[in-house]
């Protein structure tokens, strides 16, 4: 029977390449223009959790918290929603996503992030770092060097 251990290095070792380059993207994204944007709606959507339900299928029902704003990037006007890059924010429960909502009515002041070559993509908020991708590279790339180790004569 083969050894399987240098495998899983390999996959583990692809895997934290992969994790890694998603946190080395998220980094680029905190690097984009900031602009200062005005909200112009905040709806709460209703949706299933999945688009396909089958008959039985009790998937609870999720609400969704979505704002649209504009704001002026490079001498134009854009609008845009939270829902472009980050997601639209999920809750389980109608009330929690009014709250959500109710956080940001018609007419608040917000900065927003958008990217150089697409500003209609934009992500809320301040930059952050991505330190649930970071955690889980340093945890593939320790999984990978104990697997060779594991494999070594």
């Amino acid at each position: 029977m083969p050894d399987i251990a240098p495998f899983i290095a390999l996959g583990a070792g692809l895997a934290a390449v992969i994790a890694g380059h998603g946190a080395w993207r998220r980094q680029g994204v905190n690097r984009w223009p900031m602009a200062e944007a005005r909200v112009t709606r905040c709806e709460v959507e209703g949706v299933h959790g999945h688009a396909h339900r089958r008959e039985g299928d009790d998937q609870p029902r999720r609400f969704l918290a979505r704002v649209q704003f504009t704001f002026k990037a490079e001498g134009r006007i854009y609008c845009s929603d939270n829902g472009r890059f980050g997601g639209v924010p999920s809750f389980t429960t109608r009330q929690a996503a009014d709250a959500h909502a109710g956080r940001t009515p018609p007419g608040t002041r917000m900065t927003i992030r958008y990217a150089p070559g697409n500003p209609e993509t934009t992500l809320l908020g301040e930059p952050r770092l991505p330190t649930g991708r970071l955690g889980l590279a340093l945890f593939l790339t320790v999984m990978s060097g104990l697997a060779l180790w594991l494999s070594l004569p």
